[in-house]
């Protein structure tokens, strides 16, 4: 965990201080922990570049089964490709996604972070693509955060990662240039409190850049039933716009829809 990514984080107990190591030593890295919290003194385990500030939970539905080590294991792998090769005919793959991605993201003029990175595929391509850029991966899932870490670690990408169940984001105000989101809003039932932490997190000009489905009308109150949320496009940028957001971007491969947005 470098000492540069510490400093951008904030307590999500208090919502208020910073955290530093707990003994706060001038090494630019914390190899292991714990850190804590400047203002109300809580402390938080890291280990491996990863810190901790979720504590203790049970997922539920969609997202409890997505927890799982297999999915862990198998998600960027082998079960995504094939979910959206299913839904799309094969008009949407990781490589047209990343490049749509990479179109609206731009050159981040600060730190970016990867919200629900999962096994972290795209974060280490992000990593790898913008060199000498801070990448930060953010998850709630211990499993696939752990698969995140050993795939970094192996292929030797500098990348740190925050275990925080999302909203409220775990950083302090106006210190984040870019956030990338895919596949994962729809996973978040309070999307406007979402959105309100972003454009608090978010520095001037700073981009959201998403991925998510986009369902028939039918199917939404099933989804929301087994903890999935899916928006419509209307949805999306009205809900952006009431937070203050400017520059609806999208392009819609349905059922997917890529999409960005800035603030002024």
């Amino acid at each position: 965990m470098r000492r540069s990514t510490l400093n951008l984080l904030r307590c999500p107990l208090c919502l208020a201080g910073s955290l530093v190591p707990l003994d706060d030593v001038a090494d630019t890295t914390l190899a292991f922990g714990p850190a804590r919290c400047i203002g109300c003194g809580a402390q938080f385990p890291v280990h491996e570049g990863l810190v901790d500030l979720g504590g203790e939970r049970e997922g539920s539905g969609i997202q409890g089964v997505m927890e799982r080590p297999f999915f862990a294991r198998t998600w960027d792998r082998s079960m995504r490709p094939a979910f959206d090769a299913l839904l799309t005919q094969g008009r949407l793959d990781r490589q047209r996604e990343f490049e749509l991605l990479a179109t609206f993201i731009g050159t981040p003029t600060g730190p970016l972070v990867d919200l629900g990175c999962g096994p972290g595929q795209l974060l280490r391509r992000l990593a790898r693509e913008l060199t000498g850029h801070q990448v930060i991966g953010v998850d709630v899932a211990r499993p696939m955060l752990e698969e995140a870490i050993a795939q970094t670690r192996e292929h030797g990408e500098a990348i740190d990662f925050v275990r925080a169940m999302v909203p409220p984001l775990p950083f302090v105000d106006h210190v984040i240039s870019t956030v990338v989101a895919a596949g994962f809003i729809h996973f978040v039932a309070d999307f406007d409190a979402l959105l309100r932490e972003l454009a608090r997190v978010l520095k001037p000009r700073g981009r959201f850049v998403a991925t998510t489905w986009e369902a028939p009308r039918f199917l939404r109150s099933l989804h929301g039933s087994a903890g999935f949320y899916p928006r419509t496009e209307d949805a999306l940028r009205q809900a952006a716009m009431d937070a203050g957001f400017i520059r609806f971007e999208r392009v819609k491969v349905s059922p997917f829809i890529v999409w960005k947005v800035e603030l002024p």
